[in-house]
């Protein structure tokens, strides 16, 4: 059963973490011009989906592995691997991508971030499993709002957005060094083993996942690269900011998702199949009813209260910010789809989705963005979450047909 505590802490901790992009965007818009900004964002993309690598799906598995197959240690191993992986192949990227130096050390500096994001993850992870999921919600409160609170001043100050970034990296180390791995001792002697089949094991049924997250980021960041080809810096940042409201979609989801995700182990694992796909259902109606408040809040105060938080002209792009908020919903149910089929370990069928789906983003959004800028830009995006969805439900579905699920 998920504490009150639990819920309040995770709402909280997923609240700032799905308002961390946006906020950075903020200030860099309003500190530092629309094309540092659009230039900080793209940045900040090329991070998010180099963080897949570092994710790698571990969380779903780890608190999902509710009958203790691995210890905390044989994650943590798995995860340093994959996050050294990470940060090699971030490197190699930029250096290149022909970026300039300016947005190349940006770019490191967040992917740097997302490293020490992935580690509390695994400690995230066993708090959720000892029903303390809480203290992961408190962990990215401090981390998050502490690391933004020191951007803030650091960019007002030097007007340098490295400078910052550098600064912004060290708050989220130095926290995470001071919350996560101290409280953690409190439980339990870390005790880290090096066990080579059990750490290849985790990798391997987590290949998938991350084969799978990692093309959901390029899907969901496919038009900002778009954008990078064939618009500018200040459209991007544009796109960005119309963008804003589905990250409330997010957090709900978040809100949801999340604190079910141990109870989606314990349903399958004790073969309460109807409760678990009825758990499913209700959280994809529950994203829908708040699909629909956004886009009435949107379409009332979207315009307006946007552009003045970020002093730009917004009012051309309201129906597009409203289309928008609908793509975010196919997105964050096709998240939950992964996670359905995640919990019943068939991981494999997610990434032949999400494979299909690329191939469809990097068509269609380099077309549309080339062809129509904004509106084709929107256009691309509702294309390829709807078809994510789609492919996602109907390999649930197939799933269902075929197992003792279904009867």
């Amino acid at each position: 059963m998920v504490k009150k505590s639990e819920i309040i802490w995770n709402t909280l901790g997923s609240f700032v973490e799905s308002l961390l992009s946006a906020v950075l965007l903020m200030f860099c818009t309003r500190l530092n011009g629309t094309e540092i900004a659009g230039m900080f964002s793209i940045s900040f993309a090329t991070a998010t989906i180099l963080n897949a690598i570092g994710d790698f799906g571990i969380r779903i598995y780890q608190v999902t592995d509710t009958n203790r197959k691995y210890k905390f240690g044989d994650y943590l191993l798995a995860r340093v691997f994959v996050v050294i992986t990470m940060v090699i192949i971030g490197i190699l990227f930029v250096n290149i991508s022909g970026y300039t130096a300016e947005k190349l050390w940006i770019c490191i500096a967040l992917i740097m971030f997302k490293v020490i994001d992935n580690l509390s993850e695994t400690y995230q992870g066993e708090f959720q499993l000892r029903n303390r999921l809480d203290l992961g919600g408190k962990s990215m409160v401090i981390r998050v709002s502490s690391s933004l609170i020191v951007f803030f001043i650091i960019d007002v100050i030097t007007k340098n957005v490295i400078f910052s970034c550098i600064t912004f990296v060290l708050t989220n180390l130095t926290l995470f060094l001071l919350w996560d791995v101290r409280i953690l001792s409190k439980f339990q002697k870390l005790e880290i083993k090096y066990d080579k089949n059990n750490i290849k094991e985790i990798l391997l049924d987590c290949l998938p996942l991350a084969i799978s997250t990692g093309l959901s980021l390029y899907i969901i960041n496919a038009t900002k690269y778009a954008i990078d080809n064939f618009g500018d810096y200040t459209m991007q940042t544009y796109f960005n900011v119309i963008y804003m409201p589905t990250f409330v979609i997010n957090l709900v989801s978040a809100f949801v998702i999340k604190p079910f995700l141990k109870p989606f182990g314990d349903l399958w694992n004790s073969k309460e199949y109807l409760k678990f796909i009825k758990s499913i259902s209700l959280i994809i109606l529950i994203l829908a009813g708040a699909t629909i408040c956004i886009d009435i809040a949107c379409a009332l105060l979207g315009v307006p209260v946007l552009s003045f938080i970020y002093g730009i002209d917004l009012s051309p792009y309201k129906i597009e910010m409203l289309l928008l908020v609908i793509s975010g919903f196919f997105y964050a149910s096709a998240t939950v789809m992964l996670y359905a089929l995640s919990t019943i370990r068939k991981q494999k069928l997610t990434t032949i989705a999400y494979i299909i789906t690329s191939v469809i983003a990097l068509i269609a959004s380099n077309i549309c963005v080339n062809k129509w800028q904004m509106k084709g830009a929107i256009v691309s995006n509702m294309i390829t979450t709807v078809t994510l969805f789609v492919l996602l439900v109907i390999f649930f579905l197939y799933e269902l047909k075929k197992s003792k699920m279904g009867k």
